[in-house]
C-alpha cells in the first residue's frame, strides 16, 4: 500500500509532455517534434476513419436528400423557351481624333452586360412590346448576358414560357438598347456642345471688353506723342546723368587740391613740363565758368590754361629754387654775413611770402570753385529726380498700351480657337459611329431541355458536402476518444497499460477460459498481464490492486474479471473482490451468490476468509460484494479495512478489487489510496474525455498511485491497434494444410 506523498501528482491533461513521450523515445534521447506531430495527425485521421465508419449512413442519407431536391427542381421547373441574339463591339468611324465619343475602356463590356440585364431595359423593352403588338399577352422573360470568350460579341439569351412572345421581346430589348445609347451618345455631345458654345461666349464677352480698354486709352493717350517722347526724356536724362559724374569728379579733384595745394600745384608743373597744356586744378570748361555777364573772373584761366595766381605761384616757385641754387653758391665761397649771402637771403625770403601770399590765394580760388560745383551738382539732381519721374510716367503709359494690345490680341486669338473647336466638334458629332452593334437579331424561340446529369451531380457533391458539414461540427461537440492515438493526443501524461478490444456478441460477454477461441480478446488481457508485472514500479511491484473508471457502463466489471482469470492462469495465486457495494456485479459473471460478501466482512459479521469462494478457474477466488447498505465510504475508510488489506496482500500473490466508478460515490476515491495501485477503464467512442479527465484529477489529489490506463473496447480493424495484423498467428493450423504450409514457411 503506497504512503501519502509517495506518488507525485500529475495533471491528466498535462502539456509539458508530448503525446508520444511514454512510447517513442529513448532513454536519453531528445523528445521529437516531428513525431509528435506524425502522432497528433494520426490521432485526428483515426478519429475521422472512424468517424466515418459510423457515420456513412448520414452522408448517403444528406446526398440523397440533395439529389431528391435537384430532381424536385427540374421535375416542377415549368415549360421553357429561348431565344438568341448577339451584339457586336466594333470600331469607331470619326472624322477627327480630337473630338470624338469615346467609351470608358476600362469597363466598357461590363457596361454592355449591366446595361442590357437591367430593369430599365427590360421596361423599355415591355413597353416596346405592347405598343407594336398589342395581340399579345404579357409573359414574364428572363434576359441573360454572356461575353464570348477572347472576343467582344456579346450572347443575349432570352428564356420564357411563350416562344413567339419571348424572341418579339428580345428584339424590342435591342431595339432599345441601340436607341438608349444613342440618346446617351446625343445628350452627351449636346451637353458638351452646349459648354464650347457658353465658352465661346464668354470669351468674345472678354475680347470686347479689352478691344474697348484699348481704344479709350488710346483716345485719351497720343500714343505716337507718348513715344517720342519717352525716347527725348531718355536721351536728356542720360546727358545730364553724364554732367553729374563730371562735375563730381571736379569735386572730387577740389577736395584733394584744397588738402595739399603744393602737390597739386607740383602735379601742375610736372604736366606744363611734359608739354600738356591742361586747365588747372577744379576749372571747369570755359563755356561753364563764364559767368552771365560774360567777363571772366580774376581767377579765371590766364595764359596756358592756367589762373593768375597759378601762374605767378609757380613763377615765385621757380624764382625761390633759383634763389636756393645761388645762395647754395655763394655760401661756397662767401660767409653767411657777406652782403651778397644777405641780399640773397632776404630776397628769398622776400619770394617766400609771396609763394604764401599766392597759395592763399589758390586756396581761395579753389574754395569758390568747389562751391560753385557742388551747386552745379545739386541743380543736375534735381534736374535727374524730375526728368526720372517724367520718363517713369512716360515708360509706364507706354507699358500699359502695350499691355492691352497684348490682351486683346490674346482674347481674340482665344476666341478664333474656341470658335474653330465648336465647328470641328459639330462635324466629328454628325459623323461619329456607335461601337456596339446588333450582330444577329433574335433567333426563333426552342424549347429548353433541362440537363439532368448536371444538377443531380451539383445535388450529389452539395448533400455529400453539407453532411460532412454537420458530421464535423458535431463531431467537433463531441470530446468522446476514439482510438489509442486521440487518448495519448488528450491525455499526453498517462500511461496506457493495454488495449481490450471491441466483442460484437449479443448479450453479456463471457469470461477467458483455458484455450479461449477468441485469441484477440484473450491475447489483449495476457498483454496487460505483462505490463503489470513487467512494469517499473520503482522498486515495489504492486500486490493490491484496484480497477475503476469514470462513470458507469464502460465495462470495468469485465475486464476486472477476466484480468483476474488471466492472472490466476500464469499461475499466480488472485482473489477477486468486489468492492462496488452498490451495485456490484462480479459474482453474477462467475454465477455465485453474492452474499456473504465483503460489506458483512467490513461491519465484522464474519471474517473475511469465511466470505471468500471459489470459482472454477483454478488459483482463482472470489469475494463478492455482499449486502447493499449506506455509508461504504466511511467502511471503506475504517481500521478494519486497513487490517484486511493488509491480510490479503499476505495469503495472496494478487488481490484485485472492482470498485464503483469514480464520479458516482466517493468509495473509490477514499479506498484507492490505501492499495498499491490504481488502474482506470476508458471505453473507446463512449467516455467522454472530459468526464475521464476530471475523475483522474480527482484521484491524483487523493495522492492515488495510478498504475496506468485500460482502453476498453477498441476497435481491432484500426491499424494502430497492436495485433490487428497478426490476427491469423492465434489460430492453430488446420490439419491437411501443413504440407501446404511448408512451401510458405521457407518463403517467409
Amino acid at each position: 500500500m503506497a504512503e501519502s506523498g509517495v506518488w507525485p501528482k500529475r495533471s491528466a491533461f498535462s502539456n509539458s509532455l508530448s503525446p508520444m513521450e511514454n512510447t517513442l523515445n529513448l532513454p536519453g534521447q531528445a523528445q521529437s517534434s516531428t513525431l509528435s506531430r506524425i502522432h497528433e495527425a494520426s490521432a485526428k485521421f483515426q478519429r475521422y476513419k472512424i468517424l466515418l465508419r459510423r457515420r456513412w449512413w448520414f452522408l448517403l442519407l444528406t446526398a440523397s436528400i440533395g439529389v431528391c431536391v435537384q430532381a424536385l427542381r427540374i421535375t416542377g421547373r415549368p415549360q421553357e423557351f429561348r431565344s438568341l441574339a448577339k451584339l457586336v463591339a466594333g470600331g469607331q468611324m470619326v472624322a477627327n481624333d480630337n473630338y470624338s465619343w469615346r467609351e470608358q475602356q476600362a469597363d466598357f463590356y461590363g457596361t454592355i452586360i449591366e446595361t442590357v440585364e437591367s430593369a430599365e431595359m427590360k421596361r423599355r423593352a415591355l413597353e416596346r412590346v405592347r405598343a407594336l403588338n398589342p395581340d399579345l399577352k404579357d409573359s414574364d422573360v428572363e434576359i441573360r448576358v454572356a461575353q464570348t470568350k477572347g472576343s467582344a460579341i456579346f450572347n443575349i439569351l432570352a428564356t420564357g414560357s411563350e416562344p413567339r412572345y419571348t424572341k418579339i421581346f428580345l428584339d424590342s430589348l435591342l431595339d432599345e438598347f441601340i436607341a438608349f445609347r444613342q440618346n446617351i451618345r446625343e445628350q452627351a455631345q449636346g451637353k458638351v456642345l452646349q459648354q464650347f458654345l457658353q465658352e465661346v461666349v464668354n470669351k468674345q464677352k472678354v475680347m470686347e471688353e479689352r478691344n474697348d480698354k484699348l481704344t479709350k486709352f488710346s483716345a485719351a493717350n497720343n500714343v505716337i506723342t507718348i513715344n517720342n517722347s519717352n525716347n527725348t526724356a531718355a536721351q536728356f536724362l542720360n546727358n545730364l546723368q553724364s554732367q553729374r559724374e563730371t562735375q563730381r569728379t571736379i569735386l572730387a579733384e577740389l577736395t584733394l587740391a584744397l588738402a595739399n595745394v603744393d602737390a597739386a600745384m607740383q602735379s601742375r608743373e610736372r604736366l606744363l613740363s611734359s608739354g600738356a597744356g591742361a586747365p588747372p586744378v577744379g576749372a571747369v570748361p570755359a563755356a561753364e565758368n563764364t559767368p552771365p555777364g560774360g567777363v571772366k573772373s580774376e581767377s579765371s584761366p590766364g595764359g596756358m590754361g592756367m589762373t593768375m595766381a597759378e601762374q605767378d605761384y609757380l613763377r615765385t616757385k621757380s624764382k625761390i629754387t633759383e634763389l636756393r641754387t645761388k645762395l647754395d653758391s655763394l655760401l661756397l665761397q662767401f660767409k653767411a654775413q657777406h652782403p651778397m649771402v644777405q641780399d640773397v637771403t632776404e630776397e628769398l625770403a622776400t619770394q617766400k611770402a609771396l609763394l604764401t601770399s599766392y597759395s592763399q590765394q589758390i586756396q581761395d580760388e579753389m574754395r569758390a570753385q568747389l562751391s560753385d560745383v557742388e551747386r552745379r551738382v545739386q541743380v543736375l539732381d534735381a534736374q535727374i529726380v524730375e526728368k526720372e519721374k517724367e520718363a517713369l510716367d512716360l515708360g509706364a503709359k507706354l507699358a500699359q498700351y502695350k499691355q492691352l494690345e497684348e490682351d486683346s490680341k490674346a482674347a481674340k486669338l482665344a476666341w478664333e480657337k474656341m470658335f474653330e473647336k465648336v465647328e470641328q466638334f459639330t462635324i466629328t458629332a454628325n459623323t461619329t459611329a456607335d461601337y456596339v452593334a446588333i450582330q444577329e437579331r433574335a433567333t426563333a424561340a426552342a424549347e429548353n431541355v433541362e440537363d439532368w446529369v448536371m444538377p443531380i451531380v451539383v445535388g450529389l457533391v452539395a448533400g455529400i458536402g453539407a453532411g460532412i458539414i454537420i458530421l464535423l461540427l458535431f463531431d467537433r461537440l463531441d470530446d468522446r476518444m476514439n482510438s489509442f492515438s486521440e487518448f495519448q493526443a488528450l491525455f499526453p501524461g498517462e500511461s496506457v497499460l493495454g488495449q481490450v478490444p471491441e466483442q460484437r456478441n449479443r448479450g453479456d460477454v463471457a469470461l477467458l477460459r483455458p484455450n479461449d477461441d477468441r485469441h484477440l480478446y484473450a491475447e489483449a488481457f495476457r498483454n496487460v498481464r505483462s505490463s503489470i508485472l513487467f512494469k517499473n514500479w520503482q522498486g515495489k511491484p504492486p500486490k493490491t490492486i484496484l480497477i475503476t473508471s469514470a462513470v458507469p457502463n464502460e465495462g470495468k466489471t469485465t475486464v476486472t474479471s477476466n484480468l483476474a482469470v488471466t492472472m490466476a492462469l500464469a499461475g499466480a495465486r488472485v482473489l477477486l473482490a468486489d468492492c462496488d457495494l452498490r451495485r456490484g456485479g462480479v459474482s453474477e459473471l462467475f454465477k455465485l451468490p453474492a452474499t456473504p460478501g465483503l460489506s458483512e466482512a467490513l461491519r465484522g459479521k464474519l471474517h473475511w476468509r469465511d466470505a471468500v469462494q471459489e470459482t472454477s478457474t483454478r488459483n482463482l477466488d472470489l469475494l463478492a460484494r455482499g449486502e447493499v447498505f449506506d455509508q461504504t465510504s466511511e467502511m471503506l475508510l475504517s481500521k478494519t479495512a486497513e487490517e484486511m488489506l493488509k491480510e490479503m496482500g499476505e495469503e495472496y500473490d494478487y488481490v484485485i478489487f472492482d470498485s464503483a466508478p469514480v464520479l458516482v460515490a466517493d468509495d473509490t476515491a477514499s479506498f484507492a489510496p490505501k492499495l498499491d495501485a490504481v488502474l482506470f477503464v476508458v471505453r473507446m467512442s463512449s467516455t467522454m474525455a472530459r468526464l475521464s479527465g476530471k475523475a483522474l484529477d480527482l484521484l491524483y489529489e487523493r495522492q492515488v498511485n495510478i498504475g496506468g490506463e485500460l482502453l476498453n473496447r477498441s476497435s481491432s480493424n484500426l491499424k494502430e491497434y497492436t495485433y490487428y495484423n497478426y490476427a491469423s498467428y492465434y489460430y492453430a493450423p488446420v490439419k491437411g494444410a501443413a504440407a501446404s504450409a511448408e512451401p510458405a514457411a521457407a518463403k517467409s
